[in-house]
């Protein structure tokens, strides 16, 4: 790596970049209830939803454009833990985290049950935003010297963090406090991880699935779909549920993170070098084979009248599935209790479509983890650290998912008998860790399926929104999918040609 300070004023740049386009689905998806609250994957989503939200993005987690619920979180308002914090050698932490609404609520609770735990660390936990919002303030931080000790960041920020150089990564605290990283799910640990180990902690962690209105699809005599299902069976679904009189057959916010995984489970890679896992990705590749037929499936959804065009959003999108407007919608499961709260009707989850031409391959771990900056300080750093290993143990990690939909990152929770009690009376809670479960991580020939492992590069935030551009160029402009892919794919190009300059190939 060369010169640390230009390549962090040249995310700084590509921040601003992001702030002034919106990043529509890098938000975490946030119950639909709450149409106030952000939500990616990232993806945001996703995702970000998940956006992904962000997603959302979950990744990431959705809606970052709603986002001002956070004047309303009880913890801003509240927090008597801060209040009640005793005078001393307690040692502070600052923890910024992109959680607004009833995901709020739940970090707070977590991070209230921390504090109360224990009387050497109190840790000030503070809403930064959407997933864009929380990540561009980091590294404006950097700039400022006002950096937090943990940062909750996306899925798609990881090259860049690992990039800053100011991080301390997390298998190096593991290997010193003798921490078994078996105890994540495998997915989710490869997503965080380099050639060393994990170098963040997880902690919330989604994918898309399908919700569906149950009666909408028994008066269209439908089932619950296959697990693996393509987009022509997909269609012929949305054929069935519209003839029997529903207005449209799904509903999604024209957002990245449902092209990633959706190109992700049909097999196809995002960027050239495995999708950057062996190499810095130096090339889009998102232009070729699955991913037009990927593009034209997804606007085709627009233009053929099966989805209502509502732009890059996730709350318009989840107030037309509550509404019973669309049969199904494509979002994170982050967002499972608020549907099942949310809805009038009963709802079911399926797994997300892929191509004709291809086989089910799976999806791409999305939504957050934890970051934790080096404060150069052994005290500081050691307090943060315990905050992580706090936020993954099993308790926090059962209260995160059955709280929110977050699946556990933690492989060694489902024996535990009241999680199973829950998936027994909550099914939809279960479709997302069944779909990554069969996500195919390695090839009939034992090689990494580098497409489910997702893809990675420093500029990757800016990149999804090229394609989210695409949308329009697609549906307002005329141009073919090949056409907007191959657009955006010279965008994109740029950006990794300008990122990847700073850094020995």
């Amino acid at each position: 790596m060369k010169n640390i300070f230009k390549i962090l004023a040249l995310l700084v740049v590509a921040a601003m970049f992001l702030a002034a386009c919106g990043g529509g689905e890098t938000t975490p998806a946030e119950p639909p209830a709450q149409e106030e609250a952000p939500a990616e994957e990232e993806m945001p989503a996703e995702e970000e939803a998940p956006a992904e939200e962000e997603m959302p993005a979950e990744e990431e987690a959705p809606a970052e454009e709603e986002a001002p619920a956070e004047e309303e979180m009880p913890a801003e308002e509240e927090a008597p833990a801060e209040e009640a914090m005793p005078e001393g050698d307690v040692i502070n932490i600052e923890f910024w985290h992109a959680m607004g609404g009833d995901l709020g609520a739940v970090v707070d609770e977590l991070v209230a049950r921390y504090n109360e735990s224990q009387d050497k660390v109190h840790v000030n936990a503070t809403f930064q935003g959407s997933y864009d919002d929380t990540y561009n303030a980091l590294l404006a931080s950097f700039d400022t010297g006002t950096e937090p000790n943990i940062t909750q960041n996306f899925d798609l920020a990881s090259q860049t963090m690992i990039d800053t150089g100011r991080l301390i990564p997390a298998w190096q605290l593991m290997e010193k406090d003798n921490f078994d990283d078996s105890i994540f799910v495998p997915a989710v640990k490869d997503y965080y991880s380099d050639e060393n180990g994990m170098v963040a902690m997880a902690f919330n962690s989604s994918t898309p699935i399908v919700y569906y209105n149950k009666e909408i699809f028994a008066d269209a005599g439908l089932e619950q779909p296959p697990e693996d299902w393509t987009f022509s069976e997909f269609l012929e679904y949305c054929d069935a549920i519209q003839e029997a009189g529903t207005e449209f057959c799904v509903t999604l916010g024209q957002v990245g993170w449902y092209f990633e995984q959706i190109l992700a489970n049909s097999g196809g890679l995002y960027f050239d070098n495995n999708n950057g896992r062996t190499g810095r990705a130096q090339n889009a590749v998102f232009n070729e084979g699955q991913g037009v037929e990927v593009f034209e499936f997804l606007t085709g959804l627009y233009a053929d009248g099966y989805a209502p065009n509502l732009g890059k959003t996730w709350t318009d999108t989840d107030a037309a599935f509550i509404a019973g407007q669309a049969a199904m919608i494509l979002d994170s499961t982050a967002g499972a209790r608020g549907f099942q709260e949310s809805s009038d009707f009963e709802v079911g989850t399926a797994f997300i479509p892929h191509s004709d031409s291809s086989e089910r391959n799976g999806v791409v771990i999305g939504g957050a983890a934890l970051w934790l900056i080096d404060a150069q300080d052994e005290a500081l750093n050691d307090a943060a650290w315990d905050f992580m290993k706090f936020m993954a143990q099993p308790e926090q990690q059962i209260t995160w998912h059955t709280g929110t939909g977050y699946f556990p990152v933690r492989t060694d929770v489902a024996s535990d008998p009241e999680l199973q009690k829950f998936w027994e009376e909550n099914p939809n809670f279960v479709t997302a860790i069944k779909q990554l479960e069969t996500t195919k991580t390695t090839l009939d020939d034992g090689s990494p399926n580098y497409a489910v492992l997702g893809g990675r590069a420093g500029p990757f935030p800016a990149i999804r929104q090229f394609i989210v551009d695409a949308y329009s160029r697609v549906l307002d402009d005329g141009l073919t999918p090949q056409e907007a892919l191959d657009e955006a794919a010279e965008k994109a190009n740029q950006e990794l040609a300008d990122y990847n300059q700073f850094f020995d190939n």
